[in-house]
């Protein structure tokens, strides 16, 4: 998958946007089918759930779209559902983190460097964090939710993400430490939206949020840190006044 991601991400433009909505949509579809719920009205909310990077591109303005997310989630909670609370979690989570990488990969030059290093960020912590903790075991990091993640592995992830993020640094003439160190917080950030998910699945006794990606799970599965990840980068570039890699 990571091929056809990055080159979304260098390409920019619609081919990105289309391709961050298909993948917001799947995942709120997967995450309706995790509270027990599917069929037409749980599959109008997923295509809502799809629709928000597409209107964000046509609109341009994200104070609009989160507007109009709010009271989509208005609705949620006036629905019948039993687990109404957490559909609507669930989707503001989604929607939010979905337009923000639209938003932020929108930021001219900039944004598909930071697109690049938020996906290089994740992708080091989740791999270094695997191979370090099968490596190295030791304590449980969660073991009442995800009981394979250790302590060894949240470091090694943590180390990974920061190396990775000073060479992208150390290529481009940024700040190295200062990336380096960013780089870390945000390795924390992506475990931290990889146990919300787990936790969430535990809740519903289920592994995975779906069989879409034959041996892999769902695409919530693949795509829980880069959610997390997302709507912090978002958060910072807003209060920085530009993306982290222009001011660090």
């Amino acid at each position: 998958m990571m091929p056809v991601i990055f080159g979304a991400v260098w390409l920019g433009g619609w081919f990105f946007i289309v391709l961050t909505a298909l993948i917001a949509g799947l995942m709120y579809w997967e995450w309706q089918g995790l509270c027990g719920e599917r069929g037409n009205k749980a599959n109008l909310f997923a295509l809502f759930c799809a629709t928000g990077p597409v209107v964000l591109a046509i609109t341009g303005g994200p104070q609009t779209l989160i507007g109009w997310g709010l009271m989509t989630v208005v609705i949620f909670i006036l629905q019948k559902y039993k687990p109404r609370e957490f559909l609507a979690i669930g989707f503001a989570y989604i929607y939010l983190a979905c337009i923000s990488l639209v938003w932020l990969r929108g930021l001219d030059q900039a944004g598909m460097e930071t697109m690049i290093w938020l996906g290089i960020v994740v992708v080091m912590t989740d791999t270094c964090a695997y191979f370090t903790g099968r490596s190295l075991g030791g304590p449980k990091l969660a073991p009442a939710i995800s009981p394979k993640k250790t302590w060894s592995g949240l470091i090694g992830g943590i180390v990974g993400a920061a190396v990775a993020g000073a060479i992208l640094a150390g290529y481009i003439g940024v700040n190295i430490v200062g990336v380096a160190v960013v780089s870390g917080v945000f390795a924390i950030i992506a475990q931290i939206g990889d146990l919300a998910i787990s936790k969430a699945k535990r809740m519903y006794g289920v592994k995975d949020s779906s069989n879409i990606i034959p041996g892999h799970g769902g695409v919530l599965d693949r795509f829980d840190g880069i959610l997390a990840a997302a709507l912090a980068m978002a958060l910072l570039t807003l209060l920085g006044g530009g993306s982290p890699l222009s001011w660090l």
